[in-house]
């Protein structure tokens, strides 16, 4: 875990209370409504991470999007800086949208693979009405940032390898010069190499930018290196919570207990992996 507690802020950065949300689902004659989340409450000062953990179908991702209004709650309140999110609509939503920005696992999906690198990068800024000059220069700092050569700004984004779409799709995110970043499972699917160098490029940035972070995944182990708090979830609803450490060392829940034992399970076939080509 990474220690900021000299840089973070006391006020809440993001606050949710009792954020609700089901989907209805099948036949217009037999549909049926489930819910995905239930009663999902948690706060992350400024410049600190909160990881939410579980395992896939927790309703983790859920959460994301009602986070960040790409869905709107049912019940509950989600106050950004003081403002409640869950009431505003699309109009008055909009001076919030730079502000809070998610990152997903898959970056080809998340960005048009017909773009370029500047494209991508740019494509947030242009809506903001910056000139071409701004928007060109902005990405070449940006590119520098998440350690991207200026000179790749001409590429097409499926040049990238894996590693370099999340290194762009993190500089894409900064763009609007966020506040809250959501990382939607941005770890996964990347070797463990590459897990490394991007969580620690995301630490760095953190402290540079005074970010604040949503880390969502169902792996403990990105939580213990990021996160100063981990909430688990299981099926919609927040079953523990606390530091890092303390989650990690002493779990109370099954679910947390199951989700280390999968975190231990991982090193001992790289264990036995590795002495089966020594």
């Amino acid at each position: 875990m990474v220690d900021r507690s000299l840089t973070h802020g006391t006020d809440p950065r993001i606050q949710v209370e009792g954020v609700s949300k089901s989907y209805t689902y099948g036949r217009w004659d037999r549909r049926k409504r489930v819910a995905a989340i239930s009663e999902i409450s948690f706060q992350i000062r400024a410049g600190e991470t909160l990881a939410l953990v579980g395992a896939s179908g927790s309703g983790k991702s859920t959460v994301a999007r009602c986070v960040t209004r790409l869905e709107r709650p049912d019940l509950g309140r989600i106050c950004f800086d003081g403002i409640d999110l869950a009431q505003l609509g699309r109009r008055d939503l909009a001076p919030f949208r730079p502000k809070i920005q998610i990152i997903f696992q898959d970056a080809v999906t998340s960005i048009n693979p017909r773009f370029s690198a500047a494209e991508a990068i740019e494509e947030p800024l242009r809506i903001q009405g910056k000139s071409q000059s701004e928007r060109r220069i902005i990405a070449e700092n940006l590119m520098q940032e998440v350690s991207l050569s200026p000179a790749w700004l001409s590429r097409s984004v499926i040049e990238f390898s894996g590693g370099q779409r999340q290194r762009l799709a993190i500089a894409r995110a900064l763009a609007t010069r966020p506040q809250l970043l959501v990382l939607d499972e941005a770890l996964s699917g990347l070797d463990l190499s590459t897990q490394a160098q991007i969580t620690n490029l995301l630490v760095s940035l953190q402290e540079s930018h005074g970010l604040t972070y949503l880390l969502i995944s169902h792996e403990l182990t990105h939580a213990t290196q990021m996160a100063d708090t981990v909430a688990v979830m299981s099926h919609g609803r927040i079953v523990e919570r606390g530091s890092s450490e303390r989650v990690f060392s002493t779990p109370q829940h099954e679910e947390t207990k199951k989700l280390i034992a999968a975190v231990d399970s991982v090193k001992s076939a790289f264990v036995r992996a590795a002495g089966a080509f020594a």
